[in-house]
This record gives C-alpha cells, sequence and structure tokens, in this order.
C-alpha cells in the first residue's frame, strides 16, 4: 500500500512489486521465464502437454488486458467537465 497512514480504504493506491506466472495461477508457464540460468527462456520452451492450458490462459488474460486499455483510453479521450 502506498497510501499514506489514515486513508480511508475506497482511496487507497496500490504498486505491483512483482508479478509472475505462480502469482496468478499459470505455473505451466515458468519454463518460459527468464531468469540468470535461463536468459534465453521462451514459449517453445513450455512443455507440450501444458500449451493448451497455457494458450487458454493467456488468451482470457489478453482479453481482460485489451478492455482495460480501451476502457481507459476511452475515458482519457473524453472532454473535461
Amino acid at each position: 500500500n502506498s497510501s499514506p497512514p489514515g486513508t480511508d480504504s475506497k482511496d487507497e493506491k496500490w504498486i505491483v512489486g512483482e508479478f509472475n506466472c505462480s502469482c496468478v495461477g499459470i505455473s505451466k508457464c515458468l519454463a518460459a521465464y527468464c531468469k540468470d540460468d535461463t536468459p534465453n527462456a521462451c514459449y517453445t520452451d513450455i512443455a507440450k502437454k501444458d500449451l493448451a492450458d497455457v494458450k487458454k490462459i493467456s488468451d482470457i488474460l489478453g482479453e481482460k488486458a485489451i478492455k482495460i486499455l480501451i476502457k481507459a483510453a476511452k475515458e482519457k479521450a473524453k472532454p473535461a467537465g
């Protein structure tokens, strides 16, 4: 929580400090996670048996992200007042 102490809960601001596959329940993607010992990890490193599940959840996340971005762009484009 990045809000000053005493901030009403409806006005609190939060900062994401870390976001990874395990946090959102898509641990099947961990093989594609680049880190010091696997700097070139990529989608093709995910086990073939897991690809259908990975694609399904990734498609859902992508659709949600697009909706959020479109909504934000529309709100930003509204005239003030």
